[in-house]
C-alpha cells in the first residue's frame, strides 16, 4: 500500500489492546492532529469486549499494518509513505526472523549493548529494502538509527517485554522524531 502525505505522520506500534491505556492513545492522536496515523502491528491481540469500539474511535486517516499477534485483519503487510519527497517503508518486523530466534538474539545481544539486537534487525531489514527510511515495530524498542535510516516505533502496551520503550514515532517535514512517554 502506498500513501503520499505532505503533513505530519505518527506511528504507534504494539498497542496490544486491551493491554494499553486507550485514553492515552486517543489523546496522543488528538493532540498530534496528524495527517496520517499508522498503527504498526500487534494492535488488537485479544478478542475482548470493547475492541470494536476502540477501533471505531480511531480517526478515518488511520492505516493498520498487520502484526504477527493481531487477531483482526490489517489494511496491509507493508506500507510505503512518501513525505516531503522522502520514502518511508513501514512494516511490523516479524517477517524478518521467527519469534524464538529473534527473542534468543535479543536476550543474548542486549547484554553487550542495549540496542544492538534492534540495530541487527534494522540491518537485516535493509537487505530486504535497500532504499528508503525503514520504520519497524515488533521489538517494543524505541530508537532511531539516523545513519542507516531505520527506526523502531516502540510500544504503547503495558505488557512487559524484552524492551519496554513506551512512546511513538513522528514524521514531520520528512524527519523521524522519537517521542518518549
Amino acid at each position: 500500500m502506498f500513501k503520499k502525505v505532505d503533513g505530519k505522520v505518527i506511528v504507534l506500534s504494539d498497542i496490544h489492546y486491551p493491554h494499553c491505556d486507550e485514553g492515552l492513545i486517543l489523546s496522543i492522536i488528538r493532540r498530534e492532529d496528524p495527517d496520517l496515523v499508522v498503527l504498526l502491528g500487534d494492535i488488537v491481540t485479544e478478542r475482548v469486549e470493547g475492541y470494536r469500539e476502540f477501533l471505531k474511535r480511531l480517526p478515518s486517516n488511520t492505516v493498520y499494518v498487520k502484526g504477527d499477534g493481531d487477531i483482526i485483519d490489517g489494511d496491509t503487510e507493508y506500507l510505503e509513505v512518501e513525505s516531503c519527497g522522502k520514502r518511508f517503508i513501514m512494516f511490523h518486523g516479524h517477517q524478518l526472523l521467527n519469534e524464538s530466534t529473534q527473542s534468543f538474539l535479543a536476550r543474548s545481544l542486549k547484554r553487550v549493548n542495549y540496542y544492538l539486537p534492534v540495530l541487527g534487525y534494522c540491518l537485516l531489514a535493509r537487505l530486504k529494502f535497500p532504499k528508503g527510511y525503514l520504520i519497524l515495530g515488533h521489538s517494543h524498542a524505541l530508537v532511531n538509527f539516523k545513519k542507516i535510516k531505520c527506526a523502531n516505533a516502540g510500544t504503547m502496551s503495558l505488557i512487559k517485554n524484552i524492551y519496554n520503550d513506551r512512546g511513538y514515532l513522528k514524521i514531520v517535514k520528512g524527519r523521524v522524531e522519537v517521542v518518549r512517554l
